[in-house]
């Protein structure tokens, strides 16, 4: 189905996010449904980051499959996710996160924060919504946004009194059912193909949207300068990835999934992963191709009013790159996080093996959310 989104041109390069010219209006009568995990903190302490992945990979599978072949623009962010609907989904919505929140809290101990803000209700707070489409493979292109409204639907849905009305909570004795079919988590933590997988927050705070625009085209051309261009950096590669061939390797997907992580089903999951290995290990049938397709795939630069990445190299590297951002940080100019780890996780969205899908990627270990808590810290010295 055709959507206003699905008609944007998409852009080819990561650097043209600072152009506005690529950028169009959500239309104000659509929606954003937002998650988040909350304790996300503790959850990493204990060792659980792939949890959290896992269930903020899930809400976007869930919203997804109410939304059929209709195409949506939506975000990963490692322990949330952001999705935005049109006002025919608003209901279906509403089921697809209850059943995800309740996923969450029985299958990961996990309490997950879902709500619903109307794109009016941040209009009329003097915010604007604006969405542009990358292009990452032929089978996945990735939403990027400007204007601000999406960081104010946040600041709205966790506000502790405004964010009742938008906050979505479970009737009780009602049972709410979700669609999680395409979600999937069969492959292993993969080895950075340098030192490091570094996740990245960049978030630009002096000036206007012109001025803000110019320090994110800065601070992309010092990333590819000391990182090299988004290939170079690419956070995965054919000869790092592996499949988990192991009943324990699968209960991740098996409590999304299917709700049902007995040994059996873990089996019958096992079968067809080693399917597929042999079909990749000698190319039947094209499988040979895959593990590109899937790199092709990954959601591993994106923007939304803060520039997030996740990119491969060595110490050295990131060290150049936070002694730049620290620059400019005390010149006022921006805030950041960083947070790296010696291999990265992937959660997967597959509707065609060969065709739609998307591999949602973080660093090990606490990812975006750790590089969050210290760009939330430089955020609030500014404020």
């Amino acid at each position: 189905m055709t959507t206003f989104y699905s008609a944007i041109p998409p852009i080819e390069r990561i650097n043209q996010i600072t152009d506005p010219n690529f950028y169009y209006d959500v239309p104000a009568d659509w929606h954003i449904a937002l998650t988040d995990v909350k304790g996300s903190t503790q959850a990493i302490e204990n060792g659980r980051y792939k949890d959290v992945n896992a269930v903020a990979a899930a809400s976007i599978t869930a919203l997804l499959n109410i939304a059929g072949r209709e195409d949506i623009p939506f975000m990963f962010g490692g322990d949330g996710a952001t999705v935005l609907i049109p006002a025919a989904l608003v209901e279906p919505a509403r089921v697809a996160l209850l059943a995800t929140q309740a996923l969450s809290q029985n299958q990961f101990a996990l309490e997950l924060r879902v709500g619903i803000v109307p794109v009016q209700d941040v209009l009329a707070q003097g915010y604007r919504i604006r969405v542009a489409r990358l292009r990452m493979s032929d089978n996945f292109q990735q939403a990027v946004f400007t204007g601000g409204g999406l960081a104010q639907a946040e600041t709205l849905l966790k506000h502790p009194e405004k964010g009742r009305a938008y906050r979505i909570e479970p009737q009780p004795g009602q049972t709410y059912v979700g669609d999680f079919s395409g979600f999937e988590c069969r492959w292993n933590a993969i080895p950075s193909p340098y030192e490091e997988t570094v996740s990245l927050l960049v978030q630009a705070v002096r000036g206007d949207h012109n001025a803000h625009n110019r320090i994110y085209h800065e601070v992309l051309h010092t990333i590819e300068e000391i990182y090299g261009d988004s290939l170079t950096r690419r956070p995965i590669t054919i000869q790092n990835m592996s499949m988990a061939l192991t009943p324990d390797g699968l209960t991740t997907e098996a409590r999304v999934r299917y709700q049902d992580t007995s040994l059996g089903r873990r089996l019958k999951m096992l079968r067809g992963s080693l399917l597929a290995f042999v079909a990749m290990t000698f190319n039947i049938q094209g499988w040979g191709k895959y593990k590109q397709i899937v790199i092709e795939a990954i959601d591993n630069e994106k923007f939304d009013d803060t520039l997030r990445m996740i990119i491969s190299g060595t110490a050295q590297q990131r060290e150049r790159l936070r002694a730049y951002l620290e620059t400019r940080r005390a010149a006022g100019e921006l805030v950041y996080g960083t947070h790296g780890s010696s291999r990265a996780l992937m959660t997967c969205v597959v509707f065609d093996y060969f065709g739609r899908q998307v591999h949602f990627i973080d660093a090990a270990d606490g990812g975006y959310a750790l590089a969050a808590r210290e760009m939330k810290a430089q955020l609030a010295a500014v404020s």
